[in-house]
């Protein structure tokens, strides 16, 4: 490892924040136009959405994948929406093992390095939900490893408070299951409670240190005493100044996809920023 740089599953980061949208710019032709479009726009990173289904064409995503080596742009996907390792039904946790699966499958396609997940909700099965989530993602990463697919899963913090997926609980996953990574939503953060503050943040990139490369979300938020509601554009329902100011300074290797309604425009907002280009 070099001074300065950062090796995690066969991929050598450059120390810096890296910058992108949730989903291809507007006017995208293909998947290598959304990449140059991205770059051109002084941007660093891009998510695939498979948020619906898992739908890519091999020719395509591969012209992609090098386009982003090319141009240095950093490509994630995030996994289909209707996961839950924790369902109480056999039948509908193995087709949630079998879309993480597929949604990993397009980021070797691509060259992504992450494949972002909502893993589960509670249930009836609220008690075993963490081991339940353990147990899914085991036999997820043996099939994996069987298929040499190279991505990390991403288990991201949920906006509702019905939902699987806080910091210790994601935390105790990564414990049990290698190749495993947290992803902050801070908007979903937010959402869950307590709101975020200068001190709270603090704590929660402390506890994250270690953490090779922080994938996160960002974007504004709606949200009721259930949690979130909607997302909205940057700085509507959340400080983002004091969640990059906080990201900064903790000095962790970090992206941030701008998940807001205008995800190209405000993205460009958060490089301006932070200050940083590739």
């Amino acid at each position: 490892m070099r001074r300065g740089n950062l090796l995690y599953c066969g991929i050598l980061f450059i120390r810096m924040i890296r910058t992108g949208p949730a989903g291809y710019p507007e006017g995208s032709s293909s998947p290598a136009d959304a990449v140059r479009r991205v770059k051109a726009a002084g941007l660093s990173a891009l998510e695939v959405q498979f948020v619906r289904n898992v739908q890519y064409n091999p020719i395509k995503a591969k012209e992609a994948r090098s386009e982003a080596a090319g141009s240095g742009v950093l490509l994630s996907v995030h996994a289909p929406y209707y996961i839950n390792l924790n369902s109480s039904s056999p039948e509908t946790r193995e087709k949630s093992e079998n879309w993480i699966l597929r949604a990993m499958r397009g980021a070797e396609a691509f060259g992504a390095w992450i494949v972002v997940a909502h893993a589960a909700t509670y249930g009836d099965e609220e008690k075993r939900s963490t081991r339940n989530v353990i147990d899914s993602l085991i036999r997820v990463r043996d099939a994996a490893e069987i298929e040499s697919l190279r991505a990390v899963i991403g288990l991201e913090t949920m906006g509702k408070r019905a939902a699987w997926g806080t910091v210790p609980e994601i935390l105790e996953v990564m414990d049990e299951v290698p190749g495993v990574l947290p992803v902050v939503d801070f908007a979903h953060l937010q959402a869950r409670g307590p709101p975020l503050s200068e001190e709270r943040l603090r704590l929660l990139l402390g506890s994250l240190s270690n953490v090779p490369r922080l994938h996160c979300h960002l974007s504004g938020i709606e949200y009721t005493a259930a949690g979130e509601r909607k997302h909205l554009r940057l700085g509507e329902g959340l400080d983002h100044k004091m969640v990059l100011d906080a990201l900064r300074d903790s000095g962790i290797e970090a992206t941030v996809i701008c998940e807001s309604t205008s995800p190209m425009e405000d993205a460009q907002i958060i490089r301006g920023y932070l200050g940083q280009g590739i």
